[in-house]
Formats: C-alpha cells, structure tokens, sequence
C-alpha cells in the first residue's frame, strides 16, 4: 500500500474503532475484495523474488465502502486505549460471535465493535440501531452450529 492509503485505513481503524493501527515493521499489501494482508518486511521482499505467489501475510483487515473490519489475527495488530470500542462477551455470547450468530451488545455510539472474551480478541462486529453485533467471521472460520 502506498503511504497514503495506510494512512487512510489507520484513520479508518482509529474512527471505527476508537483503536490504533500498528504500521511499524510491516508491510501492508492490498488483494482483492478491499481485503488487506500484513506482512514482515522481510517476508514482503522474499515474495517479491518469487513468481506466481499469490497470497502472503496474515489477512487482517477489510475496506468496505463507509468502514473497515478487521480480522482476528488483524485485531493484534491494534492498540486498545480505553475509550477503543470493545464490548465484553460472555462464554455463551463468545461462542455466538464465533458461529457468526448475531449478538445483543446494547444500543452503541458507533457502527462498529471489537469483540473480546477474557483476554482473546474475537474480531470485529457491525452493530445495528437495535444493538445487535453482526460478526464479520468468515464462513470458513466459523464454529459449526452444534458448538457449545
């Protein structure tokens, strides 16, 4: 990504999320989809001397059209100040999110959330009016539904 364009997604991260973007030392590529991967340095010059590689680094985070979301993987790559919009789950709300079932999260002050339980960040949510969290868990990496 040209330095402009990381600057545009830290500023997207920072407003959606009320989270900092961690930029230094890495090397942020943009695929397909708005989808935006990480990578060292290092691993970014070594897939440079190869032909035909068609993915490297950590998905962590996707553009949409008015916001970002971030992946899993892509909420390590932030800086959770206190007032960062994170809402605390329960086990059984954690397992929800996981499935990519909808959650009640209570009526929020922006459209988007970071999802933890105890210590583990969960990726992001879209919240509506109602205070329903919509998790942005790709279908791959969800639990299947009989998980408890």
């Amino acid at each position: 990504m040209e330095r402009h364009e990381l600057q545009h997604l830290s500023d997207e991260v920072l407003k959606g999320f009320g989270a900092r973007l961690l930029t230094e030392g890495y090397v942020f590529v943009k695929t397909g989809e708005g989808k935006v991967r990480a990578l060292t340095e290092e691993a970014y010059r070594a897939a440079t001397l190869f032909r035909g590689v068609m993915n490297a680094g950590i998905y962590v985070a996707k553009q949409r059209k008015n916001f970002v979301t971030l992946t899993i993987e892509g909420c390590k790559f932030v800086t959770l100040p206190p007032e960062a919009h994170v809402v605390e789950l329960t086990k059984e709300d954690a397992l929800k999110w996981m499935r990519g079932d909808p959650v009640k999260v209570g009526k929020q002050n922006h459209k988007t959330v970071i999802g933890r339980y105890r210590e583990h960040l969960l990726g992001t949510a879209v919240v509506d009016i109602n205070g329903v969290a919509y998790p942005q868990v790709p279908k791959w990496r969800r639990l299947p539904p009989d998980t408890s």
